[in-house]
């Protein structure tokens, strides 16, 4: 995994992952081939939100004081998880696919938008440090993926 210039960028590395894997998905017309997308999607969502909430999150509360945002946040990554978990316990499942996408995309509009640019503004938020933290529990939970 390359280093990141900043904890941004290495999120928004994955979300443009995701959306790229989400489109491969979409042109797909094997049924094995999409379960494997799916599958891929599904585990990088997961890793992607775990490193959210236990690294990125509480460093952006903490810096911001935002609780707001934060709670907005992690209130969509439940809705997303739990579309992946039932993604998870189906066979290929378009309909659902296309619901996590949606959900997906609207999230990260709300990052780019919104968390994202404040976090770049906050004192006392080091971008690279959070960076290397994030970078390390992805490799601890990817290992054991």
């Amino acid at each position: 995994m390359p280093v990141q210039d900043d904890a941004i960028d290495l999120l928004d590395e994955d979300h443009r992952n995701v959306e790229r894997l989400f489109q491969q998905y979409k042109a797909a017309h094997d049924q094995s081939h999409k379960r494997t997308l799916a599958q891929q999607i599904c585990q990088e969502l997961t890793v992607h939100t775990r490193i959210e909430d236990e690294v990125f999150y509480p460093a952006f509360r903490q810096a911001t004081g935002d609780q707001q945002m934060v709670q907005h946040s992690q209130k969509e990554h439940r809705e997303a998880m739990d579309l992946v978990h039932r993604i998870e316990a189906a066979q290929v499942d378009d309909k659902l696919m296309l619901d996590l996408e949606d959900a997906i995309l609207h999230h990260v509009n709300d990052e780019r938008e919104k968390m994202f640019p404040e976090a770049r503004k906050a004192k006392g938020l080091d971008l690279q440090q959070l960076a290397q933290q994030l970078q390390a529990r992805k490799a601890e939970l990817m290992a054991h993926a």
